[in-house]
């Protein structure tokens, strides 16, 4: 059986699972190159797939592969893409029952975080570059779902209207990752927010008074990553803060920075692991980590 079926299907439930568009578009392309590398050397089928094959292509990767863009060798957040698709996709085997792949890859160190996180002060900035009218009245929920509430990108497009309860001043994430639901508390300024967004802007963008997604892109219809993350890079361009315009960051830069920030102030583990959705309490605990970063950079 070749590894060809493999790759539409990891698609679809990396979709299922509410990862990212863009991780759902990369990861079956790195898979494919796994694919490829294992076919060269006559491993026909993931039944004869062993840790020490799987350890020797990461070995490559690290050691030979080089980059398209740059001619380097691959920085280590790019490695550890490769780790986590690797391990997605030992999980999709496992949960569909359609065999086993040994993964023992240790992350690698030295990525850099701390180009992710913006300061309180940078956040403020962001929400004083965006204007009076409709699109950026848009642009302020934007960053109150995205910074405010801690969302994944693929969960604030998802939303609805109903999702977004202002009396009870809380959103309901109805499918997060790993099909996982909750409900994200919000502060005055954000109910603020929405409501000026739901009276002043949402009915100048909709076209079809039956669409429900709370968030609606140029075409009237819900909005897509690639507009929300023009959005971002917009007002973070119009800003005057020159270091926040060089910085590498994407709306997972928000969700970073808000974790990092109620770390600072001291709240406690098991609530930001319930605001974020987290799983296991040790993948909140980076979060400490970069909070100590943050301080020694600003």
């Amino acid at each position: 059986m070749t590894y060809r079926h493999y790759i539409e299907s990891f698609k679809e439930w990396l979709q299922v699972i509410n990862l990212s568009e863009t991780s759902s578009e990369r990861m079956p392309r790195q898979l494919q190159e796994f694919f490829d590398w294992s076919e060269a050397r006559n491993i026909n089928s993931i039944d004869q797939v062993t840790r020490q094959h799987v350890n020797v292509f990461f070995d490559y990767i690290k050691y030979e592969r080089k980059s398209k863009h740059t001619g380097n060798l691959l920085r280590p957040q790019t490695l550890n893409s490769y780790i986590r698709c690797l391990k997605l996709f030992a999980h999709y085997l496992e949960e569909t029952q359609q065999g086993n792949l040994p993964v023992s890859l240790m992350y690698e160190k030295g990525v850099a975080y701390i180009r992710q996180i913006l300061t309180i002060e940078e956040v403020q900035q962001l929400y004083q570059a965006t204007t009076e009218d409709y699109y950026g009245i848009r642009e302020r929920a934007i960053l109150s779902v995205y910074y405010g509430c801690g969302l994944r990108s693929s969960e604030g497009i998802a939303l609805n209207l109903d999702d977004v309860m202002l009396d009870q001043q809380a959103i309901y994430v109805r499918k997060g990752k790993g099909y996982k639901e909750r409900y994200v508390p919000f502060v005055e300024r954000q109910k603020e927010d929405f409501e000026i967004y739901l009276k002043h802007s949402r009915p100048k963008l909709i076209r079809d008074e039956s669409e429900k997604a709370f968030f609606i892109g140029h075409m009237g219809k819900r909005i897509t990553y690639n507009t929300l993350l023009r959005t971002l890079k917009r007002l973070q361009q119009k800003t005057e803060n020159e270091p926040l315009k060089q910085k590498v960051i994407g709306l997972h830069a928000l969700r970073h920075s808000i974790a990092t920030h109620l770390m600072q102030r001291g709240m406690k583990f098991d609530y930001i692991s319930q605001f974020l959705g987290h799983t296991l309490l040790s993948t909140t605990q980076i979060y400490t980590h970069l909070a100590h970063e943050l301080e020694h950079h600003t």
